[in-house]
């Protein structure tokens, strides 16, 4: 989604009759693909799941941190377990969420407020962003009738672009999250936790802005 289609997409939205706080979301300002990055705010988010397939998908934890002034803010940083709509099947085998600990966790619909919330005015950032993002807007759908209307920064694909203009598009290099840390000589952590893992992509956008010197918010949008 492009800068200026999606600000016309807020545009339009701001003059729906949205619930909160989706509707907080829209008419929250943000910053200008020109605006330099350290004048950005980024919401590093990380989503464990039931599967695969974001059209059937059930969220079972969330974790996110923002960056600010160029920084990992830890302060911000908060996850919750949440409550499928039925059971967690295999992916329990992946992050070890069984059905007795989300059966204590949030509602959905609780959990998606608090995204929505924490985003307003800010630029999403995932690593492999396709199936979050997906799921993000299937429940929005489900909850306030519209697809969530953000800017996303998706790590791998940032490294994807690196590599293909600097002619490095070797299959033997791995872009999963551990191993472009390791590229980036960024410390190792376990994985398959959601806020363990949303700090490790806020760490990696980090050393990528610094290793593309990238000075513009235009610069990771584009």
């Amino acid at each position: 989604m492009s800068p200026s289609w999606l600000n016309a997409r807020r545009w339009y939205l701001r003059r729906r009759h949205l619930a909160a706080p989706i509707a907080e979301l829209v008419a929250a300002r943000l910053p200008a693909v020109s605006s330099p990055v350290d004048a950005a705010e980024f919401v590093c988010l990380d989503i464990e799941t039931t599967g695969l397939d974001a059209a059937t998908a059930d969220m079972l934890s969330v974790g996110w941190v923002v960056i600010r002034a160029g920084k990992v803010d830890l302060s911000t940083a908060e996850s919750h377990i949440v409550r499928p709509t039925g059971g967690v099947g295999d992916s329990a085998s992946v992050h070890g969420l069984t059905d007795t600990v989300v059966g204590e966790g949030l509602d959905w619909g609780i959990a998606l407020d608090k995204i929505v919330r924490v985003l307003a005015g800010r630029i999403l950032v995932v690593h492999h962003a396709g199936l979050d993002k997906a799921l993000l807007d299937r429940m929005c759908l489900r909850r306030f009738g519209v697809r969530l209307p953000v800017p996303v920064i998706d790590t791998l694909v940032l490294e994807h672009r690196r590599r293909r203009r600097n002619h490095h598009l070797e299959t033997r290099n791995s872009l999963r999250l551990s191993d472009l840390r390791d590229e980036y000589r960024l410390p190792r952590y376990l994985a398959h936790d959601c806020l363990v893992d949303a700090i490790s992509t806020a760490e990696l956008l980090l050393a990528m802005v610094a290793h593309r010197q990238a000075l513009r918010l235009a610069d990771l949008l584009s």
